[in-house]
């Protein structure tokens, strides 16, 4: 659950205690989206993520190796999370490393031989320890030439993010309309600027009658109206156009004696009335008149 609290709680002391409770910069935007914005914005973020694994992004790799000591066999790539990277390797028994394990039954010992350097970097320097190992007489596992980047570039950018928020009038609705662009702006702590882009976009919506009376057509009821379409529907309660609007939708019936007792006519059994008639019946029941109108049926 994210953190719900007003941004003037979020002070230097209040940041760095609350991410002391997360292992990654990851994990800390996702789980507490206003601490990791406060504390990017105030430039506290060095300072409280020292005791935080470090992982790359779509612009930082890290080299990384697999030593089979036993057959001087090595694995080396690179990735944007070392971690992340070995999951993933475990699951596929293509895997050059996975395989070479299934196949000797030796356990690799595994070196991160870099820090997460820029990724053009990291795609020089991974070429160059292949051949450090080559002439160190190690045989190389690896098939695919070096030099791939290793893990996918970054799809929901910021700017996509925001262009995707301006086509929602509600939080709700660029959560479950934009998932990705959603998860994107939590994980790269930019959900803080979106939510507040959204609510300045509803804020500029200057809503018609013709507009309301659109959204309108594909509701049933005035609860429904409010709750897909709430800028158009808050509009119409505002400039008096609601009834008007409304006069389509179901609208739900106090159901007075006589009301009920009509509705009762047609029926021939407290069984049928329910069946045909659940409003009345429940209300019949509710205020006792029900057996006033089977008391001789």
């Amino acid at each position: 659950m994210t953190d719900r609290k007003p941004n003037y709680y979020w002070t230097f002391e209040k940041c760095k205690e609350d991410a002391l409770k997360y292992t990654t910069k990851k994990e800390f935007a996702e789980k507490s989206p206003s601490s990791y914005v406060k504390s990017n914005r105030n430039g506290w973020m060095n300072d409280i993520s020292s005791h935080m694994i470090l992982y790359g992004n779509k612009y930082k790799r890290c080299i990384y190796c697999y030593e089979f000591i036993e057959d001087n066999r090595v694995y080396i790539g690179l990735t944007y999370n070392i971690n992340e990277r070995e999951s993933n390797r475990k699951r596929d028994k293509n895997d050059k490393v996975t395989k070479h394990i299934n196949e000797t039954g030796y356990v690799p010992v595994r070196k991160q031989l870099t820090d997460y350097i820029d990724v053009e970097e990291a795609s020089k320097l991974e070429g160059e320890y292949l051949e450090k190992y080559k002439n160190d007489n190690w045989i190389i596992l690896n098939t695919a030439k070096t030099g791939g980047i290793g893990g996918s570039t970054l799809y929901w950018t910021k700017e996509k993010c925001i262009n995707s928020a301006k086509d929602c009038k509600t939080r709700n609705e660029f959560r479950i309309k934009y998932r990705g662009a959603y998860s994107s702006s939590v994980k790269n702590g930019w959900i803080i600027d979106i939510y507040h882009i959204i609510k300045q976009e509803r804020i500029n919506v200057k809503y018609t009658k013709d507009m309301c009376i659109e959204k309108s057509k594909y509701c049933q009821t005035r609860k429904d109206f409010k709750e897909k379409y709430k800028g158009e529907f808050d509009a119409s309660y505002k400039y008096g156009w609601l009834d008007e609007i409304s006069s389509h939708m179901i609208r739900k019936m106090k159901w007075t004696k006589d009301e009920c007792k009509r509705a009762s006519f047609n029926c021939i059994n407290k069984n049928d009335f329910k069946k045909k008639h659940k409003g009345a019946y429940n209300s019949s029941i509710k205020n006792k008149w029900i057996n006033d109108f089977f008391s001789k049926k």
